[in-house]
């Protein structure tokens, strides 16, 4: 039996770890410009919302207008702990920027008791590997998303699928309140993922080191976060599983995150 049938037929959707290093993300100047105004973004890696480690290069950073219209940023630079992005904000209504799905570097992992391991790598943690257990290919896979809202919230752009681990918002990312519920659900292919753990990290924890907020999806994929501080707040969410047919590799890890802005209830 090869590698790949052996997983095809686990069907598991193990976790990865849920920290946020080697998270991506995009931040705004705004998430509430005018019509006709410029705004830039800023695409980093990074452990901690937001302070930016590593650039975020990728050919599929898109610009979703409130029609449901796709392009490319009007400009993109790439500097030595980021990429900007800047676009003139052309319509009424909410604007996605998204990196689209980006793949990124490969690795080796082992499927042991429903779960995914780490091999034959420095951050690999110390495991006993049963002999003959087959060493399964892997490569990164991020998404992230934001949205900038000029005048009245819409939805187009927000509903349009992109990825395969979507975090599917059901409250308006741009009308998020301390104190309410921002909730929502995780999807893999379309299909709610069960038991997945979503993490929150704002920049007032970052300043205070303190750790992220963590809630795990029901059966039917949905989660809850209730926000005590106001500004910049990440969410994401994290996965391995069998890449899609006619991949590189066996597995894919999948790390989704959304980018949005806290307001004052």
């Amino acid at each position: 039996m090869s590698a790949r049938q052996l997983w095809t037929l686990t069907l598991s959707l193990a976790i990865a770890g849920t920290a946020l290093a080697d998270t991506a993300y995009l931040k705004p100047s705004t998430f509430s410009p005018e019509v006709d105004q410029t705004v830039t973004l800023e695409a980093s890696f990074s452990d901690a919302c937001c302070e930016p480690e590593h650039p975020v290069r990728t050919p599929s950073f898109a610009v979703i207008t409130p029609d449901g219209q796709q392009s490319v940023p009007e400009r993109t630079e790439t500097f030595a702990t980021m990429t900007i992005l800047e676009q003139t904000i052309r319509q009424n209504g909410t604007t996605r920027f998204t990196t689209g799905e980006r793949l990124g570097r490969k690795g080796e992992y082992v499927l042991l008791s429903g779960k995914y391991h780490l091999v034959n790598s420095p951050d690999a943690e110390p495991i006993v590997i049963p002999a003959g257990t087959p060493i399964l290919s892997s490569q990164t896979a991020t998404l992230s998303d934001t949205y900038l809202t000029a005048g009245s919230a819409t939805w187009v752009a927000v509903r349009l699928p992109i990825g395969r681990l979507r975090i599917e918002p059901f409250v308006h990312p741009n009308e998020v309140r301390t104190g309410s519920v921002f909730a929502g659900r995780v999807t893999l292919d379309g299909a709610p993922v069960a038991d997945q753990p979503v993490v929150m990290t704002d920049e007032t924890q970052r300043v205070r080191g303190a750790p992220g907020q963590q809630s795990k999806t029901n059966k039917a994929g949905e989660f809850s976060i209730v926000f005590s501080d106001t500004g910049t707040a990440l969410i994401m969410a994290r996965l391995q599983a069998p890449a899609p047919a006619g991949a590189e590799t066996d597995i894919r890890s999948y790390t989704t995150s959304l980018t949005i802005n806290v307001s004052a209830d």
